[in-house]
C-alpha cells in the first residue's frame, strides 16, 4: 500500500511540473486561454443554430414556400423564440415557437405537426396560452422537455383522448362542444361515485349523486334472501344494465351480508289509503288474458320510457331511467309488487316513479304481467341454510366496511363520513403520493384509468368495487376527474363559466316570485309563506300532486328537475288551458319520432283542474304579457306565413304542420299548434327562442316583426288535427 501511495504522489508531481513549463511562457499561456474562451463563447451560438425550434421554423418555411399564399405566410412568421406570459394564470408558454401555424386559417389542409392550424375555439392564444389547456412544460424549447414530465415537472402534455379536460378547468357547466367531458361528469353522478368520494367544485358546491338507490330497511318485504345473495355475487348476472358494481365477494361473505340484510329488515309502514275513485271489484284477470292485457297496459302506461327489457335477441328495449325489468319476477314478491304499482311512495318516499292511480284490476293485471318476466334458472343453484347469529354479526361488519350505507339506508348502520378519498384535486395529485403498480406508466392520467378499470390491482385489501364501464366510459370519467385540480380551484373568477346551480325550487318559478313580491294573492292551495326573502313555495293540493306524480323526474321547472321531457318553467305562458286539460287527461305525442311518451297518470277531473289552475297562474314568463298581444289572422297574413314557413325558413325540415306531406321529426309537431299554443308565445318564440328556453336547438332566424306575425298567424290557424295526430 505504501508503494502505491508513493507512485500516486510522484504522478501528481510530474503533472504539476508540466503545467509550470506550459505557463512559464506567457505567450503560450495567452494563446491557450484565448482558444478556451473562444470555444466557450461559440457554444451558445452553435447550440442556438442547431436547436430543434430553429430547425422546425426552417422546415415550416420550406413547407409554405410552395403554396400560393407562401409569401404572406413567410412574412407573418415571427422568427426566434416566441413567448406568451399570463401572470394571472401562472402561464409562461413558448409553444408558438415551434407551433408556428396555429392561427393560420389557410393551413386547414396541413395535417403534419407542429405546422397545422389549431381547431376553432372561441379563445385567443394570448388569452389563455397553450399549456393551461394542453398541459406540458411551457418554458421549454425542446420537444422532449415540453411534452414529457419528470419528477421535478409533473405536468406532461395531456393525452389527446383526454383533451376535453382542459375545457373543464374553466367551464363547470354542460358545454355543447365537449361530449366526453359532459358524459364523464354525468357518470360520476349517475353511478353514485360521489356518494363515497367527495367532490367539492371550484365554486364551493358539492357534486351530488343523481342515481336512485333503494332503501334496504324493508328489504325482506320486497325480495328473498336467495335473490339478495345472487345479486351481491354478481349484479350484472341479474340485470346487464345494473349500475351497482361488483364487490367480488366470496360465497361466505355474500351469505353473511344477505343474512344481515334480512335480519335488519322491518315491516314497511302501513300504506296510505288510495284516493282513487275506481271501485275495488275484487276481479282477478284470467291467466290466459294476463299476457295480452298486461302487455297492453304496460304499453299504454309507457313504462318502456323509463324501464328496459331484454328481448330474445339480446337487445334492450326501453329507457335507462329506472331499473331493468327483464327478470323482475325473480326478484319481487307478489304482494310487494302490487303495493308498489299501486303507490310506490308508500314503500320509498321520494322515489322518482309516479303514482299512476291504477284501479284494482289494473294493478293485478300489471302485477301478473311483470311477475311472468323471470328466469327459472337464475336462482336454481342458490341454496342457503338458516343463518347463524355469528353470520349475521359478520354480515353487519362487512356491510359497514364496504360502505353499503353510502348509497342505501340500512337499519343499524349510519351513513359513513369520509368513506373514500376526496377527489376534489385528483387531477393534480403528486406522483409521490401515488402507489403505481409494477409496469404502469408514472402519469396521473394512467393512474386514474387503471383505478377505474381494475381498482383491486392497486392492492388486494382495497374495498373499491369493480365497475363494468366500457372503454369510452372510462375515458370520459378520466377526463372529468382530470379537470379536478389545483388550477381549477385557483382560477380567477372572471375566467370561469359557472355551472347551473342546484335549484331549491319546489313548484314555483320566477313568475311566482313576482307574484309574491307584488303581494298578489293566489289561492291558499298554491302557496305558503316565504321562509326567507326571495323564496316562494307552493303548498296544498298542487304541491302534493306534483310530488305524487314526480313531475320533476322528467320535467325541469326553474332549474330543478330532469331533462327527459320539456322544461315547464313557462308552461302557463306557452299553452292554452283547454288543450292543457285535455292533455293531462289523455296525453298524446308531440314528437312522433321519440319512443318516450308522457304516461297517462289517470288523474281525476278535480286533480286536473287544481294542477291546471296552478300552472296557468304561476308558470308564467315575465318576458311578456299575454293580454298585450293582438293577432290579425287575416287570410292574407296566414298565406304569407305559410309561404315563409315552407319557403324562406323551411320549418318543415324539423316540424310537422301537415301530417300528409311534412317529414320533420326533429322538433315537436305543429299540426295542432293553433289549439295548443298561445299566439303571444308563438310570436316571441319566433323572435328569439333562446330567450325563452336557453340552449334550445331552435335557431334564431332574426325574423322581422311582420314575418313573425305572419308565421304566428299561420301556426295559429292549424287546428282540429287531434284525431289525425293520434292515428299517426
Amino acid at each position: 500500500m505504501g508503494i502505491a501511495l508513493e507512485d500516486s504522489v510522484t504522478s501528481w508531481k510530474q503533472t504539476i511540473e508540466r503545467f509550470r513549463k506550459v505557463f512559464a511562457d506567457q505567450r503560450l499561456t495567452f494563446s491557450v486561454v484565448s482558444v478556451v474562451l473562444a470555444l466557450s463563447l461559440a457554444i451558445a451560438p452553435a447550440k442556438d443554430f442547431f436547436s430543434q425550434w430553429r430547425h422546425l421554423q426552417n422546415s415550416y418555411l420550406a413547407l409554405v414556400r410552395t403554396r400560393s399564399d407562401g409569401d404572406k405566410l413567410q412574412r407573418r412568421l415571427q422568427k426566434g423564440i416566441q413567448q406568451i406570459w399570463i401572470p394571472s394564470l401562472g402561464v409562461v408558454d413558448r409553444c408558438t415557437t415551434c407551433h408556428v401555424g396555429l392561427q393560420e386559417t389557410s393551413l386547414t389542409n396541413v395535417s403534419a405537426q407542429p405546422y397545422r392550424k389549431h381547431p376553432y375555439i372561441p379563445h385567443s392564444v394570448t388569452q389563455y396560452g397553450c399549456t393551461y389547456c394542453h398541459g406540458g412544460q411551457g418554458v421549454s424549447t425542446t420537444v422532449e422537455d415540453a411534452h414529457q414530465s419528470t419528477d421535478a415537472w409533473e405536468q406532461p402534455l395531456l393525452p389527446a383522448r383526454f383533451l376535453q379536460a382542459g375545457c373543464g378547468l374553466c367551464h363547470w357547466n354542460t358545454l355543447p362542444g365537449t361530449p366526453q367531458l359532459n358524459l364523464g361528469r354525468q357518470l360520476l353522478r349517475s353511478y353514485g361515485c360521489v356518494r363515497c368520494h367527495s367532490v367539492i367544485q371550484p365554486d364551493g358546491s358539492i357534486l351530488d349523486a343523481t342515481d336512485d338507490p333503494p332503501p334496504l330497511s324493508h328489504i325482506a318485504s320486497k325480495t328473498t334472501r336467495e335473490w339478495i345473495y345472487a345479486w351481491l355475487k354478481d349484479p350484472q348476472a341479474y340485470s346487464a344494465t345494473a349500475t351497482m358494481p361488483n364487490f367480488k365477494l366470496t360465497d361466505a361473505d355474500a351469505r353473511d351480508i344477505s343474512a344481515f340484510l334480512i335480519s335488519q329488515s322491518t315491516p314497511p309502514p302501513n300504506p296510505h289509503s288510495s284516493d282513487s275513485t275506481a271501485p275495488n271489484t275484487g276481479h282477478t284477470p284470467a291467466a290466459a288474458s294476463v299476457s295480452t292485457e298486461g302487455a297492453s297496459l304496460y304499453g299504454q302506461s309507457f313504462c318502456a320510457s323509463c324501464h328496459a327489457v331484454q328481448n330474445a335477441a339480446g337487445m334492450f328495449v326501453g329507457g335507462d331511467f329506472g331499473p331493468e325489468l327483464t327478470r323482475i319476477g325473480n326478484k319481487a314478491k307478489p304482494e310487494w309488487l302490487r303495493t308498489w304499482i299501486e303507490n310506490p311512495h308508500d314503500y320509498q318516499p321520494g322515489t322518482r316513479m309516479p303514482r299512476y292511480r291504477f284501479d284494482v284490476k289494473q294493478v293485478e293485471t300489471l302485477t301478473s304481467f311483470l311477475l311472468a318476466k323471470s328466469d327459472p334458472d337464475f336462482l336454481s343453484i342458490v341454496h342457503l341454510q338458516p343463518p347463524t347469529p355469528e353470520q349475521v354479526t359478520h354480515g353487519k361488519l362487512l356491510a359497514s366496511e364496504y360502505g353499503c350505507t353510502a348509497c342505501h339506508v340500512i337499519n343499524g348502520i349510519k351513513h359513513p363520513e369520509n368513506f373514500a378519498p376526496d377527489l376534489s384535486r385528483i387531477g393534480s395529485k403528486s406522483r409521490a403520493q401515488i402507489m403505481f403498480p409494477a409496469g404502469m406508466e408514472r402519469e396521473t392520467s394512467t393512474y386514474i384509468v387503471g383505478k377505474i378499470r381494475d381498482p383491486r390491482s392497486f392492492g388486494t385489501s382495497l374495498k373499491m368495487p369493480q365497475f363494468t364501464f366500457t372503454s369510452s366510459q372510462v375515458d370520459a370519467l378520466t377526463t372529468a376527474l382530470l379537470t379536478l385540480d389545483e388550477r381549477a380551484q385557483t382560477l380567477p373568477p372572471a375566467l370561469t363559466v359557472a355551472g347551473t346551480p342546484t335549484s331549491t325550487y319546489q313548484a314555483a318559478g320566477r313568475a311566482g316570485q313576482l307574484i309574491h313580491d307584488l303581494a298578489f294573492v293566489l289561492p291558499t292551495a298554491y302557496r305558503v309563506p316565504a321562509k326567507q326573502p326571495g323564496e316562494f313555495h307552493p303548498a296544498g293540493r298542487a304541491a302534493r300532486l306534483i310530488e305524487d306524480m314526480q313531475c320533476f323526474s322528467c320535467h325541469s321547472i326553474n332549474g330543478r328537475g330532469g331533462d327527459m321531457a320539456p322544461d315547464l318553467s313557462w308552461e302557463g305562458s306557452s299553452v292554452q288551458r283547454i288543450w292543457l286539460d285535455k292533455f293531462l287527461k289523455e296525453p298524446n305525442t308531440l314528437r312522433p319520432a321519440l319512443i318516450r311518451r308522457m304516461p297517462k297518470l289517470n288523474m281525476t277531473s278535480e286533480e286536473i283542474r287544481v294542477l291546471g289552475d296552478y300552472m296557468m297562474a304561476v308558470l308564467q314568463t315575465p318576458a311578456f304579457e299575454s293580454d298585450s298581444f293582438s293577432l290579425q289572422a287575416t287570410p292574407q297574413a296566414i298565406e304569407q306565413g305559410r309561404q315563409l314557413f315552407y319557403g324562406k325558413f323551411a320549418c318543415q325540415s324539423c316540424h310537422i304542420a301537415d301530417y300528409g306531406k311534412d317529414k320533420g321529426y326533429v322538433g315537436p309537431a305543429l299540426a295542432q299548434a293553433g289549439e295548443r299554443l298561445q299566439p303571444v308565445w308563438i310570436y316571441h318564440w319566433l323572435k328569439n327562442p333562446d330567450s325563452l328556453r336557453p340552449g334550445t336547438l331552435e335557431p334564431n332566424y332574426q325574423m322581422t316583426d311582420e314575418e313573425a306575425r305572419s308565421v304566428t298567424a299561420f301556426l295559429a290557424s292549424l287546428k282540429g288535427t287531434g284525431k289525425k295526430e293520434a292515428s299517426k
